[in-house]
């Protein structure tokens, strides 16, 4: 026990202990209804059905989903992550560390161990959260089509033109994301007002117009 506790306080592993006490701490209080589950996630839905504009994701964002980190709560994402990293770290340290703690060289190749846990990590959490999936998605009934026709909503892609474009719409307290098509020469982008003017069955798009444009 003396030579564990050791381990996960030897650097670089008490870097990733320290993150899963924090960690511990949110799920407690998550636990405790105090916290929400989703309370880092960020403002995107990514779907196999949805177009992704990932020129327009910066950030945390692109980086998830290119990594292939979506579909649950980024606090999952975090937690898994961690843990595998901290295991990656632990085994590390315990197998290959024959320098002395605060030894210029224990620092110099720990330093090297968090970046490569971190990567070993980062598609095993990806591979582990696909189960999971289902479990976060939002379960909804599309409502009609003519519900929707007249109502404004809010573009959040980078671009909309003929062929690609995303739109959020509240219905009902409910936030939709929908598929939305325009004239490029239109110039909308994100955070622009547009009104669905246009159901495509054959693809599932709204054809839309600014909306300073449908007021005329």
């Amino acid at each position: 026990m003396e030579a564990f506790f050791a381990n996960i306080f030897h650097y670089p592993t008490v870097f990733f202990t320290v993150l899963l006490l924090v960690l511990a701490v949110y799920w407690f209080f998550a636990i405790l209804g105090m916290i929400d589950i989703d309370v880092l996630d960020l403002d995107m839905d990514v779907d196999a059905d949805v177009d992704v504009d990932l020129e327009g994701l910066t950030g945390l964002a692109g980086l998830l989903v290119t990594l292939g980190l979506t579909g649950v709560p980024v606090t999952v994402v975090v937690t898994l992550l961690s843990l595998l990293a901290w295991l990656v770290s632990y085994f590390v340290v315990h197998l290959f560390f024959f320098w002395e703690p605060g030894s210029l060289m224990g620092y110099l190749v720990g330093t090297a161990v968090v970046p490569l846990a971190i990567a070993v990590s980062i598609p095993v959490t990806a591979q582990l959260i696909k189960p999971l999936k289902p479990l976060f998605k939002k379960a909804y009934t599309p409502p009609p089509e003519k519900v929707l026709l007249g109502r404004t909503c809010n573009v959040r892609s980078t671009r909309v033109d003929e062929a690609f474009g995303e739109a959020a719409v509240d219905l009902d307290g409910a936030s939709l994301i929908l598929r939305i098509r325009a004239k490029a020469d239109a110039g909308l982008k994100r955070g622009d007002a547009v009104v669905l003017i246009e159901h495509r069955p054959e693809d599932n798009t709204y054809w839309v117009v600014p909306e300073h444009e449908f007021k005329k």
